[in-house]
């Protein structure tokens, strides 16, 4: 009788420990799912979410490159401006966007050697160096529209056109 009293002890230990296992994963990931809490005292330097993150993603369009690596194909590296980092962000591409608004914020167009990494709490960080790059390929002048004539017009109105140059184009 003793053993099967053992038996449900240990039956009944571990299918509570399962249980409770199961619903503090329930609740991390409930938790995770909320946007995080600020003190009050802080919330005044918190701008509100869409506002914040509308203006995050319009700093973050004046990066015009981005690379993991030191160097950028066709830029050369006028000025490293400073090194940046980022933390808190519920996904990697937030985490990219989050620093590419603070280097541009900082004056940077490019970001070099960029990281992210989950942090604790299903968070993510981003590091990375925001520099002043200019590209190597010498700006080209504009090439002015040139109006064309439909096919089908008269093609003897063309200016600098002899009228006769061999070719027939209503073959």
């Amino acid at each position: 009788m003793p053993e099967n009293i053992q038996w449900g002890v240990i039956v009944t230990a571990t299918t509570a420990l399962a249980v409770i296992w199961i619903l503090l994963r329930v609740r991390k990931w409930l938790r995770r799912r909320r946007p995080p809490t600020i003190h009050p005292k802080l919330q005044k330097y918190q701008p509100s979410g869409d506002d914040f993150a509308a203006k995050r993603r319009a700093e973050s369009e004046k990066i015009i490159a981005t690379s993991s690596g030191g160097a950028l194909v066709g830029y050369r590296v006028v000025r490293q401006v400073e090194a940046v980092f980022v933390d808190g962000f519920r996904r990697p591409e937030e985490a990219v966007e989050g620093l590419k608004a603070v280097a541009a914020m900082k004056g940077a167009n490019a970001l070099l050697h960029v990281r992210h990494e989950p942090i604790g709490s299903g968070r993510y960080s981003a590091s990375g160096d925001a520099v002043i790059i200019e590209s190597l390929e010498p700006e080209t002048p504009a090439i002015p529209d040139i109006e064309t004539d439909a096919i089908g017009d008269d093609d003897e109105n063309r200016p600098g056109d002899s009228g006769d140059s061999g070719l027939d184009l209503n073959a």
